[in-house]
C-alpha cells in the first residue's frame, strides 16, 4: 500500500532556552559566549535564524556535534542535500562515532570513500495514527543505517547499537552561527521523498583499496572496541569529534603545545568516570558502565592498538582531499 503523506506539524517552541543552553556550556558542549558581534548561539524565540546563523539542537551536542562544524559534517550536509536540523540525534551518533574511529583508532582524516561503503540514508517520516498515512517531519528527518545487503558488511565496522530515548528533543533548538556560511543556510523547507544519492557506494573500481582498512577494522572489532567504547573515550578526552579542530585526535599526543590542545579541548579537567558513563548511556544502547570508561585506548594513549603506517594513512588523506565538494578549510 503505498504511504500518503499530509501535512507537516508545526514546528515546536522552544521551552527553557536560556537555561540549557548554559548547561551545554557548563558540561563543555558549546563554548563560552563572547563580547564578539555574532556570539557562538542565540536564544531563538521564532524558527526564523538572522543572517550567518542555522538551527541546531542541544541533543546534537551532546552528541558530538562542535561549533565550528568540521569538514566531515559539513560534506555529509553537502553530499546529503541536506540542513542542520534534518539529522537525527541518531545520525549525529553515528557521524561523530566513525570520524572517531578514524582519527583515534585508524591514524586519518574521516574517509569519505569508507563512509559511503559503510552506511546509506533514510529517510524519516512521522506516523500519524492512520495507516498508509504519514507525515513529514521539519527536523530529524534524516538517519545514516549501516548497509546490510551484503552478507559481511555488518561484521565489517563495530558495533553501534543505538539509544531509542530521544522524546521532546526536538523542543530545545537554538541558532548556532554558521562560521563562514560553510553549511547551508536555513530555509526550513521539508524533505518529502528519498533522493537518489542517498543511497550511493563506492564505486566498483575503488573499492579494492578499502581492503586494508577494512582489514584493521575488523581487527578493532574482534579486539572488542565498541560505539560506546569510542565514546566514553572522546567524553575523556572533552573532544567533539565533528567540531573543527587543529589537531586530530591522533596527533594530541605528548610534546603538543598547550595552545592547540586548548583549541581542541572544551574544558580543561575531565569529567568524572559516572559522568562519562551516564553521557554514554544517553546515546548508545545498553547499560555501560563506570568502570567500562577508557576500556580501550585512543591513539596517541599508552596500549592503543597500532594498525596504520604514516605512508597508509597520508595516502588515504590524499583521496579524501581529492573529492571536489570536501576541498574544504580545516579550520
Amino acid at each position: 500500500m503505498p504511504v500518503r503523506l499530509v501535512a507537516a506539524d508545526d514546528w515546536r517552541p522552544s521551552s527553557m532556552t536560556e537555561r540549557w543552553l548554559l548547561e551545554l556550556e557548563r558540561e563543555g558542549l558549546l563554548r563560552h559566549r563572547t563580547l564578539l558581534s555574532s556570539p557562538e548561539w542565540i536564544a531563538p524565540q521564532e524558527p526564523r535564524p538572522p543572517k550567518g546563523y542555522v538551527v541546531s539542537f542541544a541533543k546534537f551536542h551532546r552528541h558530538g556535534l562542535g561549533a565550528p562544524l568540521s569538514r566531515f559534517m559539513r560534506a555529509l550536509c553537502l553530499h546529503y542535500g541536506v540542513e542542520l536540523q534534518h539529522f537525527s540525534p541518531n545520525a549525529i551518533t553515528v557521524a561523530a562515532v566513525f570520524a572517531v574511529v578514524c582519527e583515534g583508532y585508524l591514524g586519518m582524516m574521516p574517509h569519505w570513500e569508507l563512509w559511503l561503503h559503510l552506511y546509506r540514508a533514510e529517510l524519516f517520516n512521522a506516523p500519524t495514527g492512520t495507516t498508509g498515512v504519514r507525515k513529514p517531519v521539519r527536523a530529524g528527518c534524516l538517519n545514516l543505517v549501516l548497509k546490510t545487503g551484503k552478507a559481511k558488511r555488518p561484521r565489517e565496522y563495530i558495533p553501534v547499537g543505538l539509544s531509542t530515548n530521544h522524546a521532546g528533543w526536538d523542543s530545545q533548538w537554538f541558532y548556532l552561527r554558521n562560521d563562514d556560511d560553510l553549511l547551508p543556510a536555513y530555509t526550513g523547507r521539508l524533505i518529502t521523498e528519498r533522493p537518489e544519492n542517498w543511497t550511493y557506494g563506492v564505486v566498483q573500481a575503488h573499492q579494492s583499496r578499502l581492503d586494508p582498512l577494512l582489514d584493521n577494522m575488523k581487527k578493532l572489532r574482534l579486539e572488542g572496541l565498541t560505539a560506546a567504547l569510542v565514546l566514553s573515550a572522546v567524553h575523556h578526552w572533552r573532544v567533539l569529534p565533528l567540531m573543527s579542530r587543529p589537531l586530530r585526535m591522533h596527533e594530541m599526543g605528548p610534546g603538543v603545545s598547550s595552545r592547540d590542545l586548548e583549541a581542541c579541548r572544551m574544558s580543561n579537567e575531565a569529567p568524572a568516570d559516572d559522568k562519562v558513563a551516564a553521557r554514554v548511556r544517553a546515546t548508545i544502547a545498553g547499560d555501560f558502565k563506570p568502570k567500562h570508561v577508557n576500556g580501550f585506548p585512543m591513539r596517541p594513549d599508552a596500549g592503543s592498538i597500532n594498525l596504520v603506517c604514516s605512508l597508509f594513512m597520508h595516502s588515504f588523506d590524499s583521496v579524501f582531499l581529492s573529492i571536489p565538494f570536501l576541498s574544504l578549510p580545516l579550520f
